[in-house]
């Protein structure tokens, strides 16, 4: 699901350390075809503003896959735990950081060194940082395909008063109905097929 030609704003997408009630996720859903995956590689772009200059001043960076329940996902961050996640410095191997397209290094790379293994199934992605606010404002961005359903915010602590549960991301403000991400990985029986989706 590639970076949206029309609307490169990012939407509020992070743990802030200094004031948890406004950590708030989003959330968009993939779907994992019959045999399943064996996941090696996972990429984000993201964009800042009101002071962010950089995600490497986050703390941690945060990946979680969780499944599907009925449309949203099965979890949220500090809730009920996904399937698979991964947290780590931002200055860890399994991170990679790029220039976004507000010029920050705000894209992430995500090569695990244990590499998830999913079975067939419709899951959710999630990816934040955490940092405090005083080092600005993360956001993921759209795409402009429409790949299953829409994607989803919630802020559990209820800082922003939109409630605190899964919603659709127009809440927020966002447009286009899919966040930008891409998934690479191994169809499984391994069969020397490469899957990229974007």
């Amino acid at each position: 699901q590639p970076l949206s030609a029309t609307n490169v704003n990012a939407y509020v997408d992070q743990e802030f350390s200094d004031f948890p009630t406004y950590s708030s996720f989003l959330a968009d859903n993939f779907v994992v075809p019959a045999g399943g995956w064996q996941i090696s590689a996972i990429f984000v772009p993201g964009s800042g503003w009101n002071g962010f200059s950089t995600i490497l001043n986050a703390t941690m960076l945060h990946v979680e896959i969780y499944a599907d329940a009925a449309g949203l996902p099965a979890g949220y961050p500090g809730g009920a735990a996904p399937v698979w996640s991964l947290a780590a410095a931002p200055t860890d191997a399994q991170f990679t950081v790029t220039n976004g397209s507000g010029g920050y290094p705000s894209n992430v790379l995500v090569t695990p060194t244990v590499q998830p293994t999913l079975t067939p199934g419709t899951y959710w992605l999630v990816f934040y940082p955490s940092m405090a606010f005083t080092n600005g404002q993360y956001g993921r961005q759209n795409a402009d395909t429409t790949n299953g359903g829409t994607t989803l915010f919630i802020n559990p602590g209820g800082g922003f008063g939109y409630g605190t549960t899964w919603q659709s991301a127009s809440v927020v403000g966002m447009t286009q109905p899919d966040l930008a991400f891409r998934i690479e990985g191994v169809a499984l029986p391994v069969e020397l097929q490469t899957l990229s989706i974007e």
